[in-house]
């Protein structure tokens, strides 16, 4: 949404209507632009709470009595803080920028100055929207077999900085550095939070799955030889022993006596090659799904499929709210799968206004170097949407499958996220599968993993 007041502009992030009548900063810049908007929203008012009046007018900008930020090739007041613009926020296309890091303050910057009266040896406001915008994501990459976008093509990755929430180190530096200058001014800074989210791409291991598919299950297990799955394919099927996927009970328990709210994610696909739930006409599945739905969110999980398909998506988003008879406006991609800017246009376009799928799947940490969640900006449009993104920093088939990590190991890289979010008072989202509970051999004792990792993550 856009306020206006006189000749102040800006866009609300995060800031309750009732503290954006006290500015508590005047901002000079020569010129303005959507992009500049969109970082200084976030890093000013989301992260730090700060309100502020964007000016162009230089002497509106010198008889202000507020603290003042200098946004311009030079400085013009002695006690303000300047930062000397670099041309990325100004442009309106999207090209190859030069990335040239280096430590300042024991942080990872880019997009230095030249400008050696500057209170920053860097751009800090292009330097948040290049890594928050996605921006490197949009150029040309090496894709992985599912056509992703992997950590290693990261800026991030290359310059050791994926496991912090850099943007977020930054903000704490920058209140710190314009304090100096301004000890009058007032701070609020977010406070850390936990987040559990599940992905449903399985409900149930055997059960449900059709006369076929049921047939098929017992040829593979005896054509390898796994004869403990095939027995207990057989006492699930006859109603023996309960299926090893179904752990929602157990889930239930956890969230319960953790006063935790998850989010859940289900997949309701057609029948294909990475979409292998069971229907979404299944009876029991449904029961399910309305049972979640009466005590947390719950969203789509856009099926491999539906990527190459608007209409695809719309239908599975129609199949949720016929289920739960509400408006679905929560999403992850199953997969992972995210293109920009074609994958959040569309689900937009169908009325998402919360997506989930922030984060890599072959590697732990921040991949939009931020811990809180933010509203994405569509580069290809030039404008702020109201498409809000939250980031996950830890999933467990990436510790299990892509890493190959032990239980063990994997709960130290888990922790080590965990603490890094704390520090900056952030949000921990972690993404599990219900699959993972189950006492398939690759995942026995990953549910001592998930318990500890949450106690860790709850522990303020």
């Amino acid at each position: 949404m856009l306020f206006k007041f006189e000749n102040i502009r800006f866009n609300d992030l995060s800031i309750p209507h009732a503290e954006i009548s006290i500015m508590q900063l005047i901002i000079y810049t020569e010129k303005t632009s959507p992009r500049l908007e969109y970082a200084l929203s976030v890093f000013l008012k989301q992260l730090l709470r700060l309100t502020y009046q964007l000016v162009k007018e230089e002497t509106v900008y010198l008889k202000s009595d507020l603290p003042k930020v200098n946004y311009s090739q030079k400085r013009i007041a002695s006690t303000e803080f300047f930062v000397k613009p670099h041309s990325i926020l100004f442009e309106k296309s999207i090209k190859i920028q030069s990335i040239k890091p280096f430590r300042h303050q024991n942080l990872t910057a880019f997009f230095g100055s030249d400008a050696e009266d500057a209170d920053l040896p860097f751009d800090v406001f292009a330097f948040v929207f290049f890594l928050l915008s996605r921006y490197e994501e949009y150029l040309p990459f090496n894709a992985d077999a599912h056509e992703r976008f992997t950590a290693s093509e990261s800026v991030a990755y290359q310059y050791g900085f994926l496991k912090q929430p850099l943007i977020n180190l930054w903000s704490l530096q920058f209140k710190e550095l314009l304090s100096q200058k301004y000890p009058q001014l007032q701070f609020s800074l977010p406070r850390y939070e936990f987040q559990p989210t599940y992905d449903v791409d399985f409900a149930w291991s055997y059960r449900y799955k059709g006369f076929l598919r049921g047939l098929g299950g017992y040829f593979r297990d005896l054509s390898t030889l796994d004869f403990f799955t095939l027995k207990e394919r057989f006492l699930v099927q006859t109603q023996q022993q309960p299926d090893p996927y179904y752990v929602f009970d157990y889930l239930e328990n956890l969230h319960q006596s953790h006063q935790l709210s998850p989010v859940w994610f289900f997949l309701l696909a057609d029948y294909g090659a990475f979409d292998k739930n069971i229907s979404f006409k299944n009876k029991d599945f449904q029961r399910l799904i309305k049972t979640i739905h009466r005590n947390y969110k719950t969203g789509i999980h856009p099926s491999y499929q539906s990527n190459a398909s608007v209409r695809i998506l719309k239908k599975e988003k129609q199949r949720l709210e016929n289920i739960t008879q509400k408006k679905v406006t929560q999403s992850r991609q199953h997969f992972l799968k995210l293109s920009f800017p074609e994958t959040y246009q569309r689900l937009l376009g169908i009325g998402i206004t919360d997506d989930y799928t922030m984060g890599y799947a072959d590697e732990t940490g921040f991949r939009a170097s931020i811990a809180h969640s933010f509203f994405w900006y569509d580069l290809k449009n030039e404008t702020t949407t109201n498409l809000r993104i939250h980031p996950f920093q830890v999933m467990d088939v990436t510790l299990q499958q892509y890493l190959k990590l032990s239980p063990e190991q994997a709960i130290e890289k888990a922790v080590k996220i965990i603490e890094a979010t704390k520090e900056v008072g952030g949000t921990f989202v972690s993404l599990w599968h219900n699959s993972s509970f189950s006492n398939e051999e690759k995942w026995r004792g990953w549910k001592t993993v998930y318990e500890t990792i949450l106690e860790k993550a709850i522990d303020v």
